[in-house]
């Protein structure tokens, strides 16, 4: 049970009884608890969380390397609920699965080793060294390095709000956020 219930739908501004209501879209439970928020930072949630998977310069499986690392590193079971799926459809295999669990990146690609790298050093000290930037900025452009920290901060967002309230797994994990996209 949640620590904090969802709230009251009869409650809720217009545009979130809308984003509710709306029959294309399934809406997911840390959504439907991110409207406690007033509505602009609910708005601006919403759309942070639609820009972080949609026309990036970061592929579907590198995003996957990163928000299973905040995942594991954030001990968030609602954010490994839909990721692990989402990484396993992906081809993402266990072995690298249990690397970004463990902080153990032999098994990753070199490029996949410094993302994982750069994503702990942000998640867990803020201020990456600046050797873990420098490969960054070696294997990423500018732009693409500011957009993986974009990413990495949503998903932080993300573990820490369902943290707070301890929602409840959604009862369907996400497989495929081109599945997702259909239906909004």
């Amino acid at each position: 049970m949640n620590r904090v219930p969802y709230p009251d739908p009869a409650t809720l501004s217009p545009a979130k009884r809308a984003y509710l209501d709306n029959p294309n879209l399934r809406v997911l439970n840390i959504a439907r608890i991110s409207m406690h928020a007033p509505d602009p930072i609910w708005r601006a949630t919403v759309d942070m969380a639609i820009a972080v998977v949609t026309d990036t310069l970061t592929d579907d499986r590198l995003r996957e390397i990163i928000v299973l690392r905040v995942a594991f590193l954030s001990r968030s079971q609602y954010e490994l609920h839909h990721h692990l799926s989402l990484a396993r459809s992906l081809g993402i295999a266990q072995a690298e699965i249990a690397a970004l669990e463990s902080g153990d990146f032999a098994a990753l690609t070199p490029r996949d080793r410094i993302v994982a790298q750069f994503t702990t050093e942000v998640v867990r000290d803020v201020d990456p060294s600046d050797d873990t930037v420098a490969a960054m900025r070696i294997a990423f452009s500018d732009a693409h390095v500011f957009e993986i920290i974009a990413i990495i901060g949503s998903y932080m967002n993300a573990a820490r709000v369902a943290a707070v309230a301890r929602i409840a797994n959604d009862e369907v994990a996400i497989t495929s956020w081109a599945k997702e996209r259909e239906v909004e």
